[in-house]
């Protein structure tokens, strides 16, 4: 008896230490890959989603908790997790990143629980292994997206549901759908998951309920019998299952309303998002916006207001966020019952790149980021032979799901999880940063093919060897192909992204370089015009500027930005008249542009024409409540009318909206000078030099 304590101690100790080894492999290859990752300018200028998720992550941090005024477009659990890292850790780029390479170390301990539990302790090893390996679970360790937070959260749901499943109450099933309900604010790719789930839920109570009838006493039998009767699809599992979920998702979907005016349950960009996967020129794999309309604040989607400016000139009329949604919903509909075989066409493409082994980027493309990684070159790889490493993982473990399918409640979870998200990307479109999430099962049952191959050639049965290895070399050859353009890459993006790191970090010349680079190899892009202009524009050159917008107006006549920034390159150079008749022309295709109107209001205030100043800003702020500059120019205006408290109050106003807006202080450091208030002075030019020390210089 003391032998068998010995041996249960030691291999309790064995897999203590294998768990804390793997714990700490994963972790340090994080580590080296961020040690690399430091020199690429992405790491201290974020880009496009990270780049939103940031700048909301820093405006929560600085105390907009509530982010009073918006209805958030995305599930808004990741930002508040970050913003919670720069709360405590600060609002540098390492502590944040080094944050979330721990989950990310942690989550292929939970990996190994996992596979442990489902398969065996060697698969949950094996996967545990590979996860810590993986280049592309690192690569998104290091990103400000929501990948690793959305594994973790994933892992521990379905550990809890199984072993609720083992231990079954109506408390515990309440549990799993509050961890259902709280994944779902991560990432919204589990939706079609719950449905499944039920199902789950159901036959495997099901089952549990009829071998417990068929083991008792005739009298006991026939209780159960009137049990599986009454209690036939699990209700009052599925019932407390539905209200968790309900509980952990209704306080953002009230946040919403309190906070942005408008009921919305999840996430207001599903229609757009929909409408982009599922459309005459979509492809299945590009997330392209409908229009070129450009936000105005760092931390706000330009996807996102791209299809409100779109679909509102399409009605002609203000939209809430729901009828947005809707809206793009109905054009969805409207394309797949018109056009239904080009539909089909679409969605077999879609299915293609499912299983297909190439990283397909959505906003940054991971073999650019092996540049800067000697790690990521060997973790990660298109070789015109392999897809290394998903299109190893996908054939063996389409393989491993083929030799496992069977009637095991951890099993069936796994695969109905993968059958979920890959039905939501059939749905919508195909990206890596939507497959990742499911990286980790899929990982789970390449272990298991390869234990199955293991055990029958030991057991010497070479005809179901042969026959699995001829399947398994198809779906490698379908994993590993390159048809429908699944590894066209836009290589030109590359260069463009580039640029706008180098753009926001101060760097012009390589900024321009970059711009440069990209428009050589793609003269079809006006955004790398755009771009390249604004950079003329900051740099003051402006005839160059203007000359770049203006080819962007002549690629696209819709483009108010564009107008609007010709507008500001002139009223730059003193020609505030010809700069009016730009802001009006943009202001004709957009009337409720309000970042056009507050560069309008500013000809104004620079003609003496206070009134009509006054008039538009107030107009904007109409329309716009939580538009910072409308605010910092009406301070600016009250000053010019000599209203030295409505002044103030505007300027306030502005710092408070955006506790970052540099020109506001710097305003009202100049105001409280004017007025003597040296103290109050003081503090807002500090403040203003703490933003942008730099412009502060003599």
């Amino acid at each position: 008896m003391d032998m068998e304590k010995k041996e249960i101690k030691y291999l309790r100790l064995k897999e203590l230490f294998f768990v804390w080894g793997i714990f700490l492999v994963g972790f340090f290859l994080r580590l080296v890959y961020l040690y690399q990752y430091r020199n690429s300018p992405f790491f201290t200028s974020p880009i496009i989603d990270a780049l939103s998720h940031y700048g909301g992550a820093l405006r929560l941090s600085a105390g907009d908790w509530f982010v009073k005024g918006v209805v958030m477009p995305r599930v808004p659990l990741y930002i508040y997790f970050l913003a919670l890292l720069f709360k405590f850790l600060g609002k540098g780029f390492v502590a944040a990143r080094v944050a979330q390479m721990i989950m990310g170390a942690f989550n292929c301990v939970l990996v190994y629980m996992l596979g442990k539990k489902v398969f065996n302790r060697c698969i949950g090893a094996w996967a545990a292994l590979v996860c810590s390996l993986s280049g592309v679970l690192i690569y998104f360790d290091a990103e400000f997206l929501s990948v690793g937070l959305t594994i973790c959260l994933n892992l521990i749901l379905l550990l809890a549901l199984l072993r609720c499943m083992e231990k079954p109450a109506l408390w515990k099933w309440a549990s799993c759908g509050v961890l259902f309900g709280i994944s779902l604010q991560t990432s919204v790719n589990i939706i079609m998951f719950f449905p499944m789930l039920c199902v789950w839920v159901y036959f495997f109570s099901l089952e549990k309920e009829q071998k417990q009838e068929q083991t008792a006493v005739p009298p006991q039998k026939l209780a159960g019998k009137l049990k599986i009767i009454v209690n036939k699809i699990a209700f009052q599992s599925v019932i407390f299952l539905f209200l968790g979920t309900v509980l952990s998702v209704l306080p953002f979907s009230l946040r919403n309303y309190l906070g942005g005016g408008n009921f919305v349950l999840l996430s207001s960009s599903a229609g757009i998002n929909l409408y982009i996967g599922n459309n005459p020129m979509a492809d299945g794999k590009s997330a392209v916006p409908p229009t070129r309309d450009f936000s105005y604040k760092g931390w706000e989607d330009n996807v996102w207001v791209s299809s409100i400016k779109a679909a509102e000139r399409a009605t002609g009329r203000k939209m809430q966020p729901s009828e947005v949604s809707n809206y793009w919903m109905i054009k969805t509909g409207e394309y797949v019952f018109t056009q239904p075989m080009h539909f089909i066409g679409l969605l077999m493409r879609k299915f293609y790149y499912l299983f297909n082994g190439y990283e397909i980027p959505e906003n940054q493309s991971i073999y650019f980021f092996r540049l800067w990684s000697p790690l990521l070159q060997m973790l990660v790889f298109a070789h015109p032979l392999i897809l290394f490493p998903f299109g190893i993982i996908c054939p063996l473990a389409l393989l491993g799901i083929g030799v496992s399918f069977k009637r095991d409640k951890g099993i069936m979870l796994l695969i109905l999880f993968i059958a979920a998200h890959l039905l939501l990307m059939l749905i919508f479109f195909v990206v890596s940063r939507y497959r990742a999430p499911i990286l980790p099962y899929f990982i789970m049952f390449a272990g298991a093919g390869l234990l199955w191959w293991c055990r029958i050639l030991k057991e010497k049965k070479y005809k179901a060897f042969f026959i699995s290895l001829a399947v398994f070399l198809l779906m490698f050859i379908y994993c590993n192909s390159r048809l429908f353009g699944v590894a066209d890459e836009d290589t030109s993006r590359w260069f463009f992204n580039l640029g706008t790191a180098f753009q926001y970090k101060g760097d012009y010349a390589r900024a321009k370089k970059s711009f440069e680079q990209a428009w050589r190899m793609n003269q079809n892009n006006p955004d790398t015009l755009y771009n390249l202009a604004v950079l003329e524009l900051e740099r003051g050159n402006f005839d160059a500027a203007i000359k770049h917008f203006q080819k962007v107006i002549d690629k696209d006549p819709q483009d108010t930005a564009a107008y609007t920034n010709i507008g500001l390159a002139l009223s730059r150079q003193g020609k505030t008249d010809e700069a009016m008749q730009y802001y009006g022309q943009a202001l004709s295709i957009d009337h409720e542009d309000v970042g056009t109107m507050v560069n309008l209001a500013a000809a104004y205030g620079t003609k003496g024409d206070f009134d009509d100043a006054l008039r538009l800003l107030k107009q904007a702020q109409e329309l716009n409540e939580n538009f910072a500059p409308v605010f910092n120019h009406l301070g600016i205006i009250y000053e010019n009318m000599r209203q030295d408290d409505a002044a103030e109050e505007a300027y306030l106003k502005a710092v408070e909206i955006n506790p970052a807006y540099f020109e506001a202080y710097y305003n009202l450091a100049a105001f409280y000078e004017r007025k003597g208030s040296k103290d109050k002075a003081r503090k807002a030019r500090d403040k203003a030099a703490e933003l942008f020390p730099r412009r502060l210089r003599p």
